[in-house]
């Protein structure tokens, strides 16, 4: 019997201890895991000395001195939530993260209302449905800084990058642009002019009142 239990012990030590190697070979394997896996870096769009950092959407992307990739499908087209605002025609200037030239590169340009919008969208970025609000697609130079030149009609905008590139994989890129309209501007504009030339005339006015009655107090 004394033989038998320390047996039984002997063999509970031994699943214990198998256990516990198990346990922290898992643990081992997340945390690899976790460290291993990367977003691929955002790209910036640049418009009137204005920067935008891009939203990241859906991606294949080659984890570093792995031979696998990491793949994620978002809900939308991701973008930050404030737009870039400008008037239309103009030229979008794209930096690309890597030095590398792509193999593959294009956008959308695609207007959107609040009806557009995927309210599950957090964290400071917007989110945009795919469906029925594809904007036509548009080559672009395979090159890392290619700009974009546009005429749009006013509204909200969205702007989907996908680039490709042949060792790292392919990643979809979101921004905002607000295009406004030029006859509001320039209508807002001599609007506020004009109410400061008005204020101005009051004070002229109020001015050539207040110097006749200190003159005629001191005639009196």
């Amino acid at each position: 019997m004394n033989d038998m239990g320390l047996d039984m012990l002997s063999i509970k030590i031994r699943w214990s201890n198998i256990k516990k190697v198990a346990g922290i070979a898992i643990l081992s394997l997340f945390l690899l895991a976790g460290s291993a896996s990367a977003d691929p870096p955002p790209s910036i769009l640049e418009i009137n000395g204005n920067e935008q950092t891009s939203g990241i959407g859906s991606y294949c992307w080659k984890v570093e001195n792995e031979t696998y990739s990491i793949c994620a499908d978002t809900i939308g087209i991701i973008t930050p939530a404030e737009p870039l605002v400008t008037l239309s025609p103009f030229t979008a200037h794209l930096t690309l993260p890597l030095q590398e030239s792509p193999e593959e590169l294009g956008f959308s340009a695609t207007r959107v209302t609040d009806d557009d919008e995927l309210k599950e969208a957090v964290n400071k970025v917007r989110a945009w449905r795919f469906e029925g609000n594809i904007g036509d697609w548009h080559n672009l130079p395979l090159e890392r800084e290619p700009d974009l030149n546009l005429s749009l009609e006013p509204g909200l905008y969205v702007l989907n990058v996908f680039v490709k590139w042949e060792e790292k994989g392919d990643v979809s890129y979101g921004f905002l642009v607000q295009v406004n309209d030029l006859e509001a501007e320039v209508t807002n504009n001599v609007s506020s002019g004009e109410k400061t030339a008005g204020f101005e005339v009051f004070v002229a006015i109020m001015a050539l009142l207040l110097t006749i009655t200190i003159r005629r107090n001191r005639r009196k």
